[in-house]
């Protein structure tokens, strides 16, 4: 016999300002955390309620019920999913207001419009790494470590006989679950995208060994190193705008493996150099290259690519 998954709300608008979510009473698991924290994720401009309750009467009131099983609508027919990993109310709901989380919090990457195929790597992605392991502990399976594995920590404790208590221990841990598994999604969403952008900035000409990234903090390591691993790309610093003035440049390494080291190094002789650096190095406006020679700064853009191909050159 199927174990039935249950999801159920009374209208799909949510056009009020307050929003009730009803889920049962007493102890929880991660499961449950993670379905609540993934409707206020949905609805941030609102503020969610939650009630704790099995009564009907009580649930009739909410906007959408998780988990109280016999009274909602069943999930019979996507109990499992295609890997046949069964789905546990934190899979079931996001599997079916995912893609609509993943367009909210896309749109903080200002100037980038997600496509289609990105939305899609994200979802499966988010699922795949987070989702099922909180499916797979609820159904009894074997899982993999999970990062909110600490939501079982907030559980009441053993000789705490205050069940009223539930109610505030689940609140503490939807506050930290719901802030945590929004960063989750979010890097996610950066990491895939940052994954197209520098496809597409290679593809745009590709024999550069410079590649421009838009800031400081673009998740380029993992990308650039499996770009020039798979395409024999050749791309040895990553520039860009520097957040105090002027440009940067940073080297690649070779590998995962050899993160702390570079493809190119700048010259040995501009380590640590600063109020000397452009008589050194002949470039002007040049302002920094750090003692390991594997970040340097310019004051222009064409500076700073003048020090990466200097580097280039003398690397032969």
């Amino acid at each position: 016999m199927k174990r039935k998954i249950s999801v159920s709300s009374k209208h799909r608008d949510y056009s009020n300002e307050m929003l009730l979510i009803g889920i049962h009473p007493g102890p929880f698991r991660e499961d449950s955390i993670v379905a609540v924290a993934l409707f206020c994720l949905l609805h941030p401009e609102k503020f969610v309620r939650v009630m704790r309750s099995r009564n009907k009467e009580d649930l009739s009131m909410c906007d959408i019920v998780v988990d109280v099983d016999d009274y909602f609508m069943q999930f019979d027919d996507i109990n499992r999913r295609d890997n046949n990993v069964p789905y546990s109310s934190a899979g079931l709901f996001w599997k079916l207001y995912g893609i609509d989380i993943i367009k909210l919090y896309s749109s903080e990457l200002d100037n980038y419009e997600i496509s289609d195929d990105e939305i899609s790597m994200i979802f499966d992605s988010v699922d795949e790494k987070v989702i099922q392991e909180i499916d797979k502990i609820n159904n009894g399976l074997t899982s993999n470590h999970t990062p909110l594995g600490f939501i079982a920590s907030f559980a009441l404790s053993w000789n705490d006989n205050d069940l009223s208590k539930y109610y505030t221990c689940f609140e503490e841990a939807l506050n930290v679950t719901k802030s945590i598994l929004r960063q989750l999604i979010v890097c996610q969403i950066r990491g895939i995208c940052g994954s197209y952008y520098v496809l597409h900035k290679y593809f745009e000409n590709p024999s550069t060994r410079i590649l421009e990234i838009p800031s400081e903090t673009f998740p380029w390591l993992y990308p650039i190193i499996s770009l020039n691993e798979s395409h024999e790309a050749q791309i040895d610093f990553v520039i860009f705008k520097y957040p105090s003035g002027g440009y940067a440049a940073q080297c690649v390494p070779p590998s995962i493996k050899e993160r702390f080291s570079q493809r190119v190094s700048f010259p040995k002789e501009w380590a640590g150099l600063m109020t000397t650096l452009p008589e050194v190095s002949g470039i002007n406006d040049a302002t920094f290259c750090h003692n390991g020679r594997f970040f340097a700064r310019a004051v222009s853009k064409e500076s700073i690519i003048k020090m990466c191909n200097t580097a280039i050159e003398r690397n032969g």
